[in-house]
């Protein structure tokens, strides 16, 4: 397995979708397959994307040493969405001793993405 230090998390910029929909709006735009690992639904599903075997292609520079997950939304986010994204970091960092989460902006300060506050998130701070 390769190496994984960060856990960056992302928004669809979008009301509506699924790891389908994304997937369609990656191929359109080159990519080979969706970019990120997870997705998260409204609902509080989490999909799975790319396999946490592949590289991801969600942040330019960090690929390989990353996992990527988004949720579906753009400024409002569900309570299970969060619920979801405690979840499954929980279950990355038993598998990754060390993992550290990080928005995507903080990679790119253009971006307002995930345009939430991720450890609040991660605290239950949010709902």
């Amino acid at each position: 397995m390769r190496p994984i230090t960060h856990h960056i998390i992302h928004c669809s910029d979008s009301t509506f979708g699924d790891v389908k929909t994304i997937r369609g709006w990656h191929l359109q735009r080159g990519f080979h397959d969706v970019g990120y690992h997870f997705v998260i639904r409204t609902d509080g599903e989490i999909e799975v994307g790319r396999l946490l075997t592949e590289v991801g292609a969600h942040v330019e520079g960090h690929n390989s040493t990353s996992i990527g997950t988004c949720l579906i939304g753009k400024t409002d986010f569900t309570g299970a969405q969060f619920k979801a994204l405690r979840r499954l970091h929980e279950s990355l960092a038993d598998l990754f001793p060390g993992i550290a989460t990080a928005p995507h902006n903080a990679f790119n300060p253009h971006k307002t993405c995930p345009n939430f506050n991720v450890a609040q998130a991660l605290k239950g701070e949010l709902s």
